[in-house]
């Protein structure tokens, strides 16, 4: 066990985390938690060590305790890298589910506290203890009415902060106290960081490519609810079940599907590089697209599906194009369109089928 220092608690806690996970699909709110924390790490401008990671929150240490105007712009740097990740995440995802629906309502708290820590080294991990440790820690649970929000112990000289430049115009410092048991009262300051939403970037927009006149067109009405089927069809776990022709899908990347990312398609003899073009959304309809990168004779095929509730059913709309980069492609194009439709129509009979039963 070390002497105990001075030493810097440093704790951004993920806000909603709790309903987040109780409410949602597991898997895919322990992977966006998973992506909200490395973030949340990779954010660290002030070389803070971490000590622990705590389910839904990070606790970083450092023996010299940088200025409180650091401190304050590294709340404001993790804070809006958090939300412009959510904010793209939103805009960019293609499930539906419920963890990926709801993750743009967490958000961010942060508690900044000092004091006398010890360090218990077990192998090349520090785990910090004190007083002031459970301190910080019982911070976390406070009366302040707000989700968001940078909480200062009484041990950081906030008065040093130069609120009259302009780059804290934001801010508001307001003051608070609790009463925990074997602690007593303990006073802090907090600033609230509702401000800082009005500086979050303008949304993207999703847009697809234009198709030719030339392209497949295919339409089909499944007797299942828009919701149901939508997810059988972007969810790669669950495309397998009705596309027998699909042996494996790998991901090129650890993130869930959204716009940009990249998955390989094994489909008997062929590695098929699959682009997610994006989706977008209205009450009634929902619209995918997917795009081939390389296949044989052909320079990219752009599938662009449209799922429209119809009362409890759904009516599909599947549009298909392709592009040929070669003379051998351009000789073998109808022989080529004919298995592009082919195969689409086959694909969304099956999916029909699959669907329906699941839905009866």
């Amino acid at each position: 066990m070390t002497k105990a220092n001075s030493t810097l608690l440093f704790i951004p806690d993920i806000s909603g985390f709790t309903e987040f996970v109780n409410k949602t699909e597991i898997s895919h709110s322990r992977h966006i938690i998973s992506e909200l924390l490395e973030l949340i790490i990779n954010s660290d401008k002030n070389d803070m060590s971490v000590s622990e990671i705590e389910g839904d929150a990070v606790l970083f240490f450092k023996e010299e305790i940088p200025s409180v105007s650091d401190l304050i712009e590294q709340c404001q740097l993790t804070f809006k890298n958090f939300h412009t990740h959510l904010q793209r995440y939103e805009t960019e995802r293609i499930c539906r589910c419920g963890a990926c629906e709801t993750a743009s309502r967490l958000s961010l708290k942060f508690i900044i506290h000092s004091g006398n820590v010890e360090k218990i080294n077990v192998k090349n991990h520090h785990k910090l203890h004190g007083a002031d440790v459970i301190l910080a820690h019982r911070l976390l649970k406070n009366s302040i009415d707000s989700n968001e929000y940078i909480l200062i112990s009484n041990n950081i000289d906030l008065d040093s902060l130069p609120l009259s430049d302009s780059i804290y115009n934001w801010i508001s410092i307001e003051r608070g106290k609790e009463f925990y048991n074997q602690l007593g009262e303990i006073n802090y300051s907090f600033i609230p960081l509702k401000g800082l939403h009005e500086h979050k970037p303008e949304d993207p927009s999703v847009s697809f490519p234009k198709l030719s006149p030339g392209k497949i067109y295919f339409e089909i009405t499944i007797n299942a609810p828009v919701d149901n089927v939508y997810e059988n069809f972007t969810s790669f776990e669950k495309r397998m079940e009705w596309n027998e022709d699909i042996k494996d899908i790998i991901m090129h990347s650890d993130s869930l599907n959204k716009t940009g990312t990249l998955h390989t398609c094994l489909v008997g003899p062929y590695s098929l590089d699959i682009e997610s073009i994006g989706r977008l959304e209205n009450k009634d309809q929902i619209v995918y697209g997917e795009r081939l990168n390389k296949f044989r004779g052909l320079r990219d095929i752009i599938s662009i599906y449209t799922f429209e509730k119809k009362g409890d059913n759904t009516h599909i709309i599947a549009e298909v194009d392709f592009k040929i980069k070669s003379i051998f492609g351009r000789l073998m194009k109808p022989m080529i369109r004919k298995m592009l439709q082919k195969q689409t129509q086959n694909g969304l009979i099956k999916l029909k089928k699959v669907s329906e039963e699941n839905a009866a």
